[in-house]
């Protein structure tokens, strides 16, 4: 019977400790493999006296309170602390927190955990007692730490007074800012408090933050109102340049170069044949070509005739495309006699407009911009990701959001009529968007590679100098590649190149000083948010790197754009918690296009405490600094549980990626033999690089728990990708693990064989706990399967003195057992 199944009233159980993962408080500072902790800061303060609940006591309720505490600031669904009240003895109490319970729920639901000594104590601890022990008021020095400091991550002892009960908050400074743990004390005086106004509210819902606390979280944080234009189409700052100085050079490509004149003159008579042929606003229209001046052209267009245009990669599948150009009913398609011959056959037969073809049908319409007939707040574009039923999601964005984001991005940097981009987007990526429209709405130049030689990164190396490229515009990987060339050639300084602007995905810690070096004072710009959102919704400007980081900064949001970060019921987390992130403000989306259950999951009205607004949920993991800066975690559904505890592999996956031989990472939860599941680290070195995979998971434990650190790590020549080029984890948990020769099932050579009694106990050990084959005496407890939790359990089988961080750094039969002897130990009897 689990705990959640007991009757309630019953009084407390007693419960194994397997099932009770270690409480971990959200820390500014990483905890490391071995880390023993040790509670010798203090903060005093007071706690309001807990709510008076029928049949239990207020110590019980007390420690409720805390449970309730931690499994807000945690995620975690069960909570184990010390416990320690006047006349017993320091006990192991856990708390499910399960369905949807009640302060007393916890309360009466409360069981004591059985542990052995030597699997340590849960890393809070909380000692109520009876008042006479107690000390001066808050902030007085007189009454000091005990000696020793307790052994815990965090210790609140808590003296009962008639007014109000003293608290004194120890917290080990290694992990937590005095700051941190004041807000710690903090949102334990609001929980009580509201647990005392509503001892009815779930644990769910009791507050954590004050009401001035959730205005500047809510409010203060996402003043981001800036007079930008909202009244104008996407194609207005085009038409505006070309008639200022239509002279002015738009596109070059090659030898060839276009001028603002030209490209407006040839949009507009593809528009004006566009409305004859029935496009009106809303309008779907399907956009074929490759990266030229015709893809400006057929974009400016489609817009200008009011229609929203569709970008088909004709490098797609044939299935693929005719779902998009089905589900977003195109009624035409602008392409060229090539790409035309990639589309496939659809349901419904829709006419094509060949620019190469059909010129002379062009030609009969006039050249000057067609009355406006799009506002917007009319589709602009539609933007297909993937979905995870296999089914491209068409995401339908109007003009206002999109043009807020540009000017925004053109205000900020101060992009004019002298800067130049590269066009390296491919058009169905939406920061192609700022390439193509948002250069040219500050009357800058887009300049675009060779058909041919468009993946060639020597040719974009080239053109950065010869065509004075200022503004690189892509997504990391984009970058790196870049820079690898620039590194591997010791090509010289880009003295033009002033921008740099990433999004999309995580940036590598490493690469704004790396590409610095070939460029001086660029200015590196991180950008975040999500297609539904209108390109980007958050900035963070890289002026220097903290050897510290895991990852960049994911920043704050843009303007007029606002984010929230939520946990499952929709409230505000406080500072350094966990939630998902959601987005609002003038980029949203209208929705995903004729698909109103989907865009029912993830656009939701929201309001609280008088807050409201529309948003997106984005299904990323985040938190907030103290200072409002955002910090991506990674995704919801990249979250595993390891024996109970949260990891987020994307976590993992930032530090494997900051080992200096590391160029890519990823990593995976898989299904071990014994049918639990360990973690698996995969890692692509640089060119020239061969990183060990003991070397990788070294690096790993000196900045990750234990819990989180992989059992194995299997080093790839390359990562396994999708059809969009994105990490394909199924295929990633489908590469068996490398295993060394000496863990490969099957009995070990005679030469292998354990030898002595060390050996032989160990090797038995490892093998019952983990249901593996033969053990030899070169296996490696973290080859063969092995991981912090089983760990626990053959540390006193092998030795009752032997601790998790010897285990860690001897990690084979030989080298555990050498270990042992030399330390003068012997094995005990069976």
């Amino acid at each position: 019977m689990t705990p959640e199944t007991w009757p309630r009233t019953d009084g407390p159980r007693t419960a194994a400790r397997d099932s009770w993962p270690p409480a971990l408080v959200p820390a500014d500072r990483p905890r490391r493999a071995g880390h023993e902790p040790l509670a010798s800061a203090l903060l005093r303060g007071e706690l309001p006296a807990p709510p008076a609940l029928p049949g239990v006591s207020p110590q019980d309720v007390l420690t409720a309170c805390v449970a309730a505490l931690l499994h807000r600031l945690t995620g975690q669904d069960r909570i184990a602390l010390a416990l320690e009240r006047p006349g017993t003895a320091t006990e192991f109490a856990g708390f499910a927190v399960t369905g949807r319970p009640t302060l007393a729920d916890l309360a009466v639901g409360r069981v004591t955990i059985s542990v052995a000594p030597e699997e340590g104590t849960p890393p809070v601890g909380l000692r109520i007692t009876d008042g006479a022990d107690g000390t001066d008021a808050p902030g007085s020095s007189s009454a000091p730490a005990p000696a020793p400091a307790p052994a815990h991550e965090l210790h609140l002892t808590v003296h009962p007074r008639a007014d109000g009960w003293v608290t004194e908050l120890r917290y080990d400074e290694r992990l937590f800012d005095r700051e941190t743990v004041q807000r710690l004390a903090d949102h334990l005086v609001t929980l009580t408090t509201d647990a005392a106004r509503t001892p009815d509210r779930l644990v769910a819902l009791l507050r954590l933050l004050t009401a001035e606390q959730t205005r500047h979280t809510l409010v203060e944080w996402n003043r981001t109102a800036v007079p930008l234009p909202d009244k104008a189409c996407l194609h207005d700052a085009f038409e505006e340049r070309a008639a200022r100085e239509p002279g002015a050079v738009a596109v070059i490509q090659g030898e060839r170069q276009w001028t603002y004149g030209e490209i407006n003159a040839s949009a507009n008579r593809l528009a004006h044949h566009l409305r004859e042929a029935g496009v009106a606003p809303d309008t779907r229209v399907g956009l074929c070509l490759e990266r030229s001046a015709s893809l400006l052209t057929g974009v400016l267009g489609i817009l200008k005739a009011g229609g929203a245009y569709v970008p088909l990669d004709p490098d797609y599948p044939a299935k693929r495309l005719a779902t998009m150009l089905d589900g977003t009913s195109c009624a035409v398609v602008v392409t060229d006699t090539v790409r035309a011959a990639a589309l496939p056959a659809t349901e419904t037969p829709r006419p094509l407009v060949l620019l190469d073809v059909d010129t002379d049908a062009l030609a009969r319409h006039p050249a000057h911009d067609p009355v406006p007939a799009a506002g917007p707040d009319n589709l602009c574009y539609i933007i297909h990701t993937s979905g995870s039923t296999g089914q491209p999601k068409p995401i339908a964005l109007r003009h206002r959001g999109v043009v807020n984001n540009l000017a925004d991005l053109n205000s900020r940097y101060t992009v004019g009529d002298q800067d130049r981009v590269l066009a390296l987007s491919s058009p169905s990526f939406d920061m192609s968007v700022y390439e193509f429209l948002g250069i040219t709405a500050a009357g800058g130049t887009v300049v675009v590679p060779d058909p041919e030689r468009a993946k060639d990164v020597a040719h974009w190396a080239r053109l950065l100098v010869e065509r004075d490229i200022t503004v690189w515009n892509s997504a990391p990987a984009l970058l790196e590649l870049l820079t690898d060339h620039l590194e591997r050639t010791g090509h010289g300084r880009l003295g033009h190149l002033r921008l740099i602007m990433l999004g999309g995905d995580w940036i590598p810690v490493r690469l704004p000083d790396r590409i610095r070096a070939f460029t001086g004072h660029v200015r590196f710009i991180a950008l975040g948010g999500a297609t539904e959102a209108s390109i980007h919704s958050t900035v963070y400007e890289v002026e220097k790197t903290d050897p510290d980081w895991t990852s960049i900064p994911y920043g704050r949001p843009m303007a007029n754009q606002r984010t929230y970060i939520l946990d499952d019921f929709l409230q505000p987390v406080p500072p350094g918690v966990a939630g998902e992130l959601h987005l609002a403000g003038t980029g949203l989306a209208r929705g995903y296009l004729e698909r109103p259950e989907l865009t029912g999951e993830r656009f939701l009205d929201w309001s609280y405490d008088g807050v409201s607004d529309r948003l997106y949920r984005t299904g990323d993991l985040a938190r907030h600094r103290p200072d409002g800066l955002i910090e991506l975690l990674g995704r919801k559904d990249f979250q595993v549980k390891i024996h109970g505890l949260r990891v987020e592999l994307t976590e993992i996956e930032a530090v494997l990626r900051g080992h200096e031989a590391v160029k890519d990472a990823a990593a995976a939860a898989v299904t071990s033999d014994a049918g639990g599941s360990r973690l698996v680290g995969y890692a692509v070195p640089h060119p020239g690089q061969a990183p060990r995979p003991e070397e990788l998971r070294a690096h790993l434990a000196q900045l990750l728990p234990a819990f989180m650190v992989p059992g194995s790590v299997r080093v790839l020549d390359a990562m396994p990708l999708n059809a969009n080029g994105k990490l394909d984890r199924k295929a990633l948990t489908a590469l068996a693990p490398e295993v060394p020769a000496a863990d490969l099932p099957g009995a070990p050579e005679p030469a292998q064989l354990p030898v002595g009694a060390w050996e032989q106990r160990i090797a038995a050990v490892w093998q019952e706990t983990l249901r593996t084959g033969p053990v030899g005496r070169d296996s490696d407890f973290f080859a063969l399967g092995g991981d912090s939790m089983s760990a626990q359990r053959c540390l006193p089988g092998i030795d009752p003195e032997l601790r998790w961080a010897e285990l860690y750094k001897y990690s084979t039969v030989r080298a555990l057992a050498a270990h042992l002897t030399a330390r003068g130990r012997t094995p005990a009897g069976p």
